[in-house]
Protein backbone atom coordinates (compact mmCIF):
# COMPACT_ATOMS: atom_id res chain seq x y z
CA UNK A 1 0.00 0.00 0.00
CA UNK A 2 2.90 2.40 0.82
CA UNK A 3 4.47 1.60 -2.56
CA UNK A 4 1.22 2.36 -4.38
CA UNK A 5 0.83 5.68 -2.57
CA UNK A 6 4.44 6.60 -3.41
CA UNK A 7 3.97 5.87 -7.11
CA UNK A 8 0.78 7.89 -7.13
CA UNK A 9 2.51 10.90 -5.58
CA UNK A 10 5.36 10.58 -8.08
CA UNK A 11 2.92 10.51 -10.98
CA UNK A 12 1.05 13.58 -9.75
CA UNK A 13 4.33 15.46 -9.18
CA UNK A 14 5.44 14.69 -12.73
CA UNK A 15 2.20 16.02 -14.17
CA UNK A 16 2.63 19.26 -12.20
CA UNK A 17 6.22 19.65 -13.38
CA UNK A 18 5.15 19.01 -16.95
CA UNK A 19 2.52 21.71 -16.66
CA UNK A 20 5.00 24.26 -15.33
CA UNK A 21 7.61 23.56 -18.00
CA UNK A 22 5.60 22.94 -21.12
CA UNK A 23 2.30 24.81 -20.80
CA UNK A 24 2.02 27.13 -23.83
CA UNK A 25 1.75 30.79 -22.99
CA UNK A 26 4.13 30.56 -20.09
CA UNK A 27 7.39 29.68 -21.81
CA UNK A 28 6.99 30.23 -25.59
CA UNK A 29 9.16 33.20 -26.68
CA UNK A 30 10.09 33.82 -23.07
CA UNK A 31 13.18 31.64 -22.87
CA UNK A 32 16.43 33.57 -22.68
CA UNK A 33 20.01 32.67 -21.84
CA UNK A 34 21.78 34.22 -18.89
CA UNK A 35 25.49 34.50 -18.43
CA UNK A 36 25.51 30.93 -17.17
CA UNK A 37 24.58 28.62 -20.07
CA UNK A 38 23.49 25.97 -17.54
CA UNK A 39 20.43 27.96 -16.49
CA UNK A 40 17.21 28.68 -18.36
CA UNK A 41 14.74 31.34 -17.25
CA UNK A 42 11.12 30.28 -17.45
CA UNK A 43 9.04 33.37 -16.55
CA UNK A 44 9.74 33.63 -12.82
CA UNK A 45 11.10 30.08 -12.54
CA UNK A 46 14.72 29.07 -13.02
CA UNK A 47 15.30 25.42 -13.98
CA UNK A 48 18.66 23.75 -14.65
CA UNK A 49 19.33 21.54 -17.66
CA UNK A 50 19.99 18.72 -15.22
CA UNK A 51 16.43 19.13 -13.89
CA UNK A 52 14.96 18.91 -17.39
CA UNK A 53 17.05 15.84 -18.13
CA UNK A 54 15.88 14.27 -14.87
CA UNK A 55 12.29 15.14 -15.79
CA UNK A 56 12.54 13.32 -19.14
CA UNK A 57 14.18 10.37 -17.38
CA UNK A 58 11.24 10.15 -14.96
CA UNK A 59 8.75 10.41 -17.81
CA UNK A 60 10.53 7.58 -19.60
CA UNK A 61 10.40 5.45 -16.42
CA UNK A 62 6.67 6.14 -16.09
CA UNK A 63 6.15 5.11 -19.73
CA UNK A 64 7.81 1.79 -18.93
CA UNK A 65 5.52 1.08 -15.95
CA UNK A 66 3.11 -1.80 -16.45
CA UNK A 67 -0.04 -0.03 -15.26
CA UNK A 68 -2.12 -3.17 -15.74
CA UNK A 69 0.14 -4.93 -13.26
CA UNK A 70 -0.02 -1.85 -11.03
CA UNK A 71 -3.83 -2.02 -11.04
CA UNK A 72 -3.65 -5.69 -10.02
CA UNK A 73 -1.25 -4.81 -7.22
CA UNK A 74 -3.51 -2.01 -5.99
CA UNK A 75 -6.53 -4.34 -6.05
CA UNK A 76 -4.63 -7.07 -4.21
CA UNK A 77 -3.40 -4.64 -1.59
CA UNK A 78 -6.92 -3.32 -1.10
CA UNK A 79 -8.22 -6.86 -0.67
CA UNK A 80 -5.46 -7.66 1.83
CA UNK A 81 -6.17 -4.47 3.74
CA UNK A 82 -9.90 -5.25 3.94
CA UNK A 83 -9.22 -8.86 4.95
CA UNK A 84 -6.76 -7.79 7.67
CA UNK A 85 -9.18 -5.12 8.85
CA UNK A 86 -12.06 -7.59 9.12
CA UNK A 87 -9.76 -10.04 10.88
CA UNK A 88 -8.79 -7.37 13.40
CA UNK A 89 -12.43 -6.46 14.03
CA UNK A 90 -13.35 -10.13 14.49
CA UNK A 91 -10.49 -10.53 16.96
CA UNK A 92 -11.67 -7.53 18.99
CA UNK A 93 -15.28 -8.76 18.98
CA UNK A 94 -14.14 -12.22 20.11
CA UNK A 95 -12.12 -10.73 22.96
CA UNK A 96 -15.14 -8.70 24.06
CA UNK A 97 -17.37 -11.79 23.92
CA UNK A 98 -14.92 -13.83 26.00
CA UNK A 99 -14.63 -11.03 28.56
CA UNK A 100 -18.43 -10.84 28.71
CA UNK A 101 -18.62 -14.62 29.11
CA UNK A 102 -16.42 -14.58 32.21
CA UNK A 103 -18.07 -11.42 33.51
CA UNK A 104 -21.49 -13.09 33.42
CA UNK A 105 -20.17 -16.28 35.00
CA UNK A 106 -18.41 -14.42 37.80
CA UNK A 107 -21.60 -12.46 38.50
CA UNK A 108 -23.57 -15.71 38.66
CA UNK A 109 -21.03 -17.31 40.95
CA UNK A 110 -20.85 -14.33 43.30
CA UNK A 111 -24.62 -13.89 43.52
CA UNK A 112 -25.06 -17.61 44.31
CA UNK A 113 -22.11 -17.98 46.65
CA UNK A 114 -20.42 -20.41 44.27
CA UNK A 115 -21.36 -23.15 41.83
CA UNK A 116 -23.27 -25.99 43.52
CA UNK A 117 -24.28 -28.65 41.05
CA UNK A 118 -25.77 -32.07 40.52
CA UNK A 119 -25.59 -34.47 37.58
CA UNK A 120 -28.82 -35.13 35.67
CA UNK A 121 -28.73 -38.26 33.53
CA UNK A 122 -29.69 -37.22 30.01
CA UNK A 123 -31.91 -40.25 29.45
CA UNK A 124 -34.22 -38.94 32.18
CA UNK A 125 -34.77 -35.54 30.60
CA UNK A 126 -38.21 -36.47 29.26
CA UNK A 127 -39.32 -38.38 32.37
CA UNK A 128 -41.74 -36.22 34.32
CA UNK A 129 -41.22 -37.84 37.73
CA UNK A 130 -37.44 -37.47 37.56
CA UNK A 131 -37.58 -33.88 36.31
CA UNK A 132 -40.03 -32.93 39.05
CA UNK A 133 -37.59 -34.36 41.59
CA UNK A 134 -34.80 -32.22 40.12
CA UNK A 135 -37.01 -29.13 40.08
CA UNK A 136 -37.83 -29.66 43.75
CA UNK A 137 -34.12 -29.71 44.56
CA UNK A 138 -33.60 -26.50 42.60
CA UNK A 139 -36.43 -24.64 44.30
CA UNK A 140 -35.83 -25.87 47.85
CA UNK A 141 -32.05 -26.00 48.15
CA UNK A 142 -28.95 -24.01 47.21
CA UNK A 143 -28.24 -26.21 44.17
CA UNK A 144 -27.84 -23.85 41.19
CA UNK A 145 -26.13 -25.92 38.50
CA UNK A 146 -27.10 -28.94 36.40
CA UNK A 147 -24.75 -31.19 34.45
CA UNK A 148 -26.78 -32.88 31.69
CA UNK A 149 -25.62 -35.47 29.16
CA UNK A 150 -25.36 -34.19 25.60
CA UNK A 151 -23.35 -37.22 24.44
CA UNK A 152 -23.37 -40.33 26.62
CA UNK A 153 -21.03 -43.22 27.41
CA UNK A 154 -23.03 -45.27 24.89
CA UNK A 155 -22.27 -42.82 22.11
CA UNK A 156 -25.83 -41.52 22.04
CA UNK A 157 -26.66 -37.89 21.26
CA UNK A 158 -29.44 -36.49 23.44
CA UNK A 159 -30.59 -33.74 21.08
CA UNK A 160 -31.33 -33.28 17.40
CA UNK A 161 -27.89 -32.86 15.85
CA UNK A 162 -26.86 -31.67 12.39
CA UNK A 163 -23.60 -33.61 12.53
CA UNK A 164 -23.09 -35.60 9.30
CA UNK A 165 -21.85 -38.57 11.35
CA UNK A 166 -25.15 -38.97 13.22
CA UNK A 167 -26.96 -40.04 10.04
CA UNK A 168 -24.48 -42.85 9.60
CA UNK A 169 -24.22 -43.79 13.27
CA UNK A 170 -27.99 -43.67 13.92
CA UNK A 171 -27.04 -42.55 17.43
CA UNK A 172 -29.60 -39.86 18.22
CA UNK A 173 -31.77 -40.54 21.25
CA UNK A 174 -33.48 -37.15 21.44
CA UNK A 175 -34.59 -36.31 24.98
CA UNK A 176 -34.64 -32.51 24.98
CA UNK A 177 -34.31 -29.37 22.90
CA UNK A 178 -33.62 -25.66 23.41
CA UNK A 179 -37.13 -25.09 24.76
CA UNK A 180 -36.61 -27.79 27.40
CA UNK A 181 -33.47 -26.05 28.64
CA UNK A 182 -35.26 -22.71 28.66
CA UNK A 183 -38.05 -24.18 30.80
CA UNK A 184 -35.50 -25.36 33.36
CA UNK A 185 -34.28 -21.78 33.61
CA UNK A 186 -37.81 -20.65 34.35
CA UNK A 187 -37.68 -22.71 37.54
CA UNK A 188 -34.52 -20.99 38.73
CA UNK A 189 -31.57 -19.02 37.42
CA UNK A 190 -29.18 -21.91 36.85
CA UNK A 191 -25.84 -22.67 35.22
CA UNK A 192 -26.28 -25.41 32.60
CA UNK A 193 -23.40 -27.71 31.74
CA UNK A 194 -23.44 -30.18 28.82
CA UNK A 195 -21.53 -33.39 29.56
CA UNK A 196 -19.90 -34.81 26.44
CA UNK A 197 -18.12 -38.18 26.54
CA UNK A 198 -15.12 -37.96 24.23
CA UNK A 199 -12.83 -40.93 23.59
CA UNK A 200 -15.06 -43.75 24.89
CA UNK A 201 -17.62 -44.37 22.17
CA UNK A 202 -18.71 -47.88 21.11
CA UNK A 203 -20.83 -46.72 18.15
CA UNK A 204 -18.16 -44.51 16.62
CA UNK A 205 -15.43 -47.10 17.22
CA UNK A 206 -17.36 -49.93 15.56
CA UNK A 207 -18.39 -47.78 12.59
CA UNK A 208 -15.04 -46.03 12.08
CA UNK A 209 -12.68 -48.85 13.00
CA UNK A 210 -9.62 -47.03 11.67
CA UNK A 211 -10.22 -44.29 14.26
CA UNK A 212 -10.34 -46.74 17.19
CA UNK A 213 -7.56 -48.26 19.28
CA UNK A 214 -6.65 -51.66 17.84
CA UNK A 215 -6.04 -54.94 19.69
CA UNK A 216 -3.17 -56.69 17.88
CA UNK A 217 -3.49 -59.89 19.92
CA UNK A 218 -7.13 -60.49 19.02
CA UNK A 219 -6.95 -58.72 15.66
CA UNK A 220 -9.92 -56.43 16.32
CA UNK A 221 -10.65 -53.03 17.83
CA UNK A 222 -9.70 -52.80 21.47
CA UNK A 223 -12.36 -53.30 24.15
CA UNK A 224 -11.95 -52.76 27.88
CA UNK A 225 -14.77 -54.42 29.79
CA UNK A 226 -17.24 -53.41 27.11
CA UNK A 227 -15.80 -49.93 26.64
CA UNK A 228 -14.45 -49.03 23.19
CA UNK A 229 -11.91 -46.26 22.96
CA UNK A 230 -11.18 -43.95 20.06
CA UNK A 231 -7.59 -43.08 19.34
CA UNK A 232 -7.00 -39.62 20.89
CA UNK A 233 -4.92 -38.65 17.85
CA UNK A 234 -7.87 -39.22 15.50
CA UNK A 235 -8.66 -35.96 13.71
CA UNK A 236 -12.07 -37.24 12.61
CA UNK A 237 -13.07 -38.10 16.18
CA UNK A 238 -11.91 -34.75 17.53
CA UNK A 239 -13.70 -32.82 14.79
CA UNK A 240 -16.88 -34.80 15.49
CA UNK A 241 -16.75 -34.06 19.21
CA UNK A 242 -15.98 -30.35 18.82
CA UNK A 243 -18.85 -29.90 16.37
CA UNK A 244 -21.23 -31.59 18.82
CA UNK A 245 -19.91 -29.33 21.59
CA UNK A 246 -20.57 -26.23 19.49
CA UNK A 247 -24.11 -27.46 18.74
CA UNK A 248 -24.66 -28.03 22.48
CA UNK A 249 -23.49 -24.51 23.21
CA UNK A 250 -25.88 -23.03 20.66
CA UNK A 251 -28.69 -25.13 22.13
CA UNK A 252 -28.52 -23.15 25.36
CA UNK A 253 -25.81 -24.59 27.60
CA UNK A 254 -23.42 -22.26 29.43
CA UNK A 255 -20.55 -24.70 29.64
CA UNK A 256 -19.24 -27.83 27.94
CA UNK A 257 -17.79 -30.52 30.18
CA UNK A 258 -15.64 -33.19 28.49
CA UNK A 259 -15.57 -36.61 30.10
CA UNK A 260 -13.42 -39.62 29.17
CA UNK A 261 -10.90 -37.13 27.88
CA UNK A 262 -8.16 -39.71 28.22
CA UNK A 263 -6.46 -42.88 27.05
CA UNK A 264 -7.66 -46.25 28.43
CA UNK A 265 -6.57 -46.81 32.02
CA UNK A 266 -5.02 -50.16 31.18
CA UNK A 267 -1.59 -51.77 30.98
CA UNK A 268 -2.72 -54.10 28.21
CA UNK A 269 0.36 -54.40 26.02
CA UNK A 270 -1.38 -55.20 22.74
CA UNK A 271 -3.07 -51.84 22.27
CA UNK A 272 -2.05 -50.27 18.96
CA UNK A 273 -2.24 -46.49 18.42
CA UNK A 274 -1.72 -44.29 15.37
CA UNK A 275 1.15 -42.63 17.24
CA UNK A 276 3.66 -44.01 19.71
CA UNK A 277 2.03 -44.44 23.10
CA UNK A 278 4.40 -42.34 25.20
CA UNK A 279 4.02 -39.50 27.70
CA UNK A 280 4.69 -36.72 25.21
CA UNK A 281 2.18 -37.91 22.62
CA UNK A 282 -0.50 -38.71 25.18
CA UNK A 283 -0.33 -35.33 26.89
CA UNK A 284 -0.08 -33.48 23.58
CA UNK A 285 -3.13 -35.21 22.07
CA UNK A 286 -5.31 -34.56 25.10
CA UNK A 287 -4.27 -30.94 25.50
CA UNK A 288 -4.28 -29.99 21.82
CA UNK A 289 -7.89 -31.18 21.64
CA UNK A 290 -8.90 -29.26 24.76
CA UNK A 291 -7.06 -26.12 23.65
CA UNK A 292 -8.75 -26.09 20.25
CA UNK A 293 -12.14 -26.81 21.80
CA UNK A 294 -11.75 -24.03 24.35
CA UNK A 295 -10.85 -21.45 21.71
CA UNK A 296 -13.84 -22.31 19.54
CA UNK A 297 -16.32 -22.68 22.39
CA UNK A 298 -15.33 -19.39 24.00
CA UNK A 299 -16.21 -17.67 20.73
CA UNK A 300 -19.59 -19.42 20.80
CA UNK A 301 -20.18 -18.23 24.37
CA UNK A 302 -19.46 -21.36 26.40
CA UNK A 303 -16.98 -22.14 29.15
CA UNK A 304 -15.01 -25.40 29.07
CA UNK A 305 -14.29 -27.98 31.75
CA UNK A 306 -12.85 -31.50 31.91
CA UNK A 307 -13.48 -34.47 34.16
CA UNK A 308 -10.29 -36.12 35.36
CA UNK A 309 -9.43 -39.00 37.64
CA UNK A 310 -9.04 -37.98 41.26
CA UNK A 311 -5.54 -39.42 41.56
CA UNK A 312 -4.30 -36.99 38.90
CA UNK A 313 -4.24 -34.36 41.66
CA UNK A 314 -1.55 -36.45 43.32
CA UNK A 315 0.21 -38.14 40.38
CA UNK A 316 2.91 -35.87 38.95
CA UNK A 317 3.02 -37.55 35.53
CA UNK A 318 -0.04 -38.41 33.42
CA UNK A 319 -1.13 -41.68 35.00
CA UNK A 320 -0.58 -43.34 31.61
CA UNK A 321 -3.82 -41.77 30.33
CA UNK A 322 -2.66 -38.35 29.09
CA UNK A 323 -4.06 -36.39 32.03
CA UNK A 324 -1.28 -34.25 33.50
CA UNK A 325 -2.48 -31.67 36.00
CA UNK A 326 -0.10 -28.83 35.16
CA UNK A 327 -0.77 -28.99 31.42
CA UNK A 328 -4.48 -29.79 31.38
CA UNK A 329 -5.34 -26.87 33.68
CA UNK A 330 -3.95 -24.48 31.05
CA UNK A 331 -6.35 -25.72 28.38
CA UNK A 332 -9.66 -25.61 30.25
CA UNK A 333 -11.50 -23.15 32.45
CA UNK A 334 -12.22 -25.73 35.16
CA UNK A 335 -11.25 -29.27 36.09
CA UNK A 336 -13.56 -31.67 37.90
CA UNK A 337 -11.48 -34.39 39.56
CA UNK A 338 -13.61 -37.35 40.60
CA UNK A 339 -12.48 -37.53 44.21
CA UNK A 340 -14.86 -40.32 45.20
CA UNK A 341 -13.65 -41.89 48.49
CA UNK A 342 -14.90 -45.30 47.34
CA UNK A 343 -12.56 -45.20 44.33
CA UNK A 344 -9.33 -44.80 46.30
CA UNK A 345 -7.36 -47.95 47.03
CA UNK A 346 -6.73 -49.33 50.48
CA UNK A 347 -4.19 -47.24 52.37
CA UNK A 348 -4.71 -44.05 50.33
CA UNK A 349 -3.93 -40.93 52.39
CA UNK A 350 -3.20 -43.23 55.32
CA UNK A 351 -6.71 -44.73 55.55
CA UNK A 352 -7.23 -48.47 55.37
CA UNK A 353 -10.77 -47.95 54.11
CA UNK A 354 -10.90 -44.53 52.39
CA UNK A 355 -14.63 -44.82 51.74
CA UNK A 356 -15.25 -44.64 55.48
CA UNK A 357 -13.55 -41.23 55.71
CA UNK A 358 -15.19 -38.99 53.09
CA UNK A 359 -14.26 -35.64 54.63
CA UNK A 360 -10.63 -36.56 55.24
CA UNK A 361 -10.07 -38.23 51.87
CA UNK A 362 -11.72 -35.49 49.81
CA UNK A 363 -9.84 -32.84 51.79
CA UNK A 364 -6.48 -34.56 51.27
CA UNK A 365 -7.04 -35.06 47.53
CA UNK A 366 -8.09 -31.46 46.95
CA UNK A 367 -5.19 -30.18 49.05
CA UNK A 368 -2.78 -31.97 46.70
CA UNK A 369 -4.25 -30.11 43.72
CA UNK A 370 -4.15 -26.73 45.44
CA UNK A 371 -0.58 -27.26 46.60
CA UNK A 372 0.43 -27.90 43.00
CA UNK A 373 -0.84 -24.46 42.01
CA UNK A 374 -4.35 -25.05 40.70
CA UNK A 375 -6.34 -21.84 41.36
CA UNK A 376 -9.37 -22.30 43.61
CA UNK A 377 -11.72 -20.97 40.93
CA UNK A 378 -10.58 -23.69 38.50
CA UNK A 379 -10.85 -26.63 40.89
CA UNK A 380 -14.45 -27.88 40.96
CA UNK A 381 -14.57 -31.50 42.14
CA UNK A 382 -17.10 -34.19 41.40
CA UNK A 383 -18.21 -35.51 44.79
CA UNK A 384 -19.70 -38.88 45.67
CA UNK A 385 -23.48 -39.00 45.74
CA UNK A 386 -23.78 -42.81 45.66
CA UNK A 387 -23.10 -45.62 48.15
CA UNK A 388 -23.01 -42.95 50.87
CA UNK A 389 -25.34 -41.91 53.64
CA UNK A 390 -26.78 -38.42 53.90
CA UNK A 391 -24.08 -37.55 56.42
CA UNK A 392 -21.34 -38.92 54.14
CA UNK A 393 -22.52 -36.78 51.20
CA UNK A 394 -22.68 -33.77 53.49
CA UNK A 395 -19.08 -34.52 54.53
CA UNK A 396 -18.03 -34.53 50.85
CA UNK A 397 -19.58 -31.10 50.36
CA UNK A 398 -18.14 -29.78 53.62
CA UNK A 399 -14.64 -30.85 52.54
CA UNK A 400 -14.91 -28.92 49.27
CA UNK A 401 -16.46 -25.81 50.76
CA UNK A 402 -13.89 -25.69 53.58
CA UNK A 403 -11.36 -24.97 50.82
CA UNK A 404 -13.59 -22.35 49.15
CA UNK A 405 -14.28 -24.62 46.19
CA UNK A 406 -17.32 -25.13 44.01
CA UNK A 407 -18.65 -28.69 43.63
CA UNK A 408 -20.86 -31.10 41.69
CA UNK A 409 -22.49 -34.27 43.07
CA UNK A 410 -22.47 -37.41 40.90
CA UNK A 411 -25.18 -40.03 40.99
CA UNK A 412 -25.78 -42.06 37.83
CA UNK A 413 -29.48 -42.43 38.74
CA UNK A 414 -29.77 -38.71 39.53
CA UNK A 415 -31.40 -39.52 42.86
CA UNK A 416 -30.58 -37.03 45.59
CA UNK A 417 -31.87 -36.36 49.07
CA UNK A 418 -32.90 -32.81 49.87
CA UNK A 419 -30.94 -33.11 53.10
CA UNK A 420 -27.69 -33.38 51.16
CA UNK A 421 -27.88 -29.67 50.49
CA UNK A 422 -28.45 -26.41 52.31
CA UNK A 423 -32.15 -25.63 52.41
CA UNK A 424 -33.41 -22.31 51.14
CA UNK A 425 -35.59 -20.17 53.33
CA UNK A 426 -39.25 -20.27 52.35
Amino acid sequence: MKRVIGLTILLISTYVLEFLLLYEGNIVDEVGFYESPSEISVTNTTVSKESIQHYYKVVKQLEEINFESLDETITLNEENFIRDYIKSIDSIVNEINVDLLFHNFNNFRESNNGVKGIYLNGYYMNQEAKINHIKEILTKTNVNTLVIDAKTDNGHIMFDSNSPQTDLLKNERIKYDAQTLAELREVKDIHLIARIVVFQDPLFAVTFKEEAIFDSKNNKIYSQDGQYFLDPSSELAKEYIINLAIESCKLGFNEIQFDYIRYPDSNYQYMVFQEKNDYENRVNNINSFLGEAKTKLHIEGCLVSADIFGYILTNTEDGGIGQNLETIIKNVDFISPMVYPSHYSKGSFGYEYPNNHPYEVVSAALADGLERGVPEIQLRPFLQGFWHSITDVQENIKAAESKNLDWIIWNILSTYELDYFTKLES
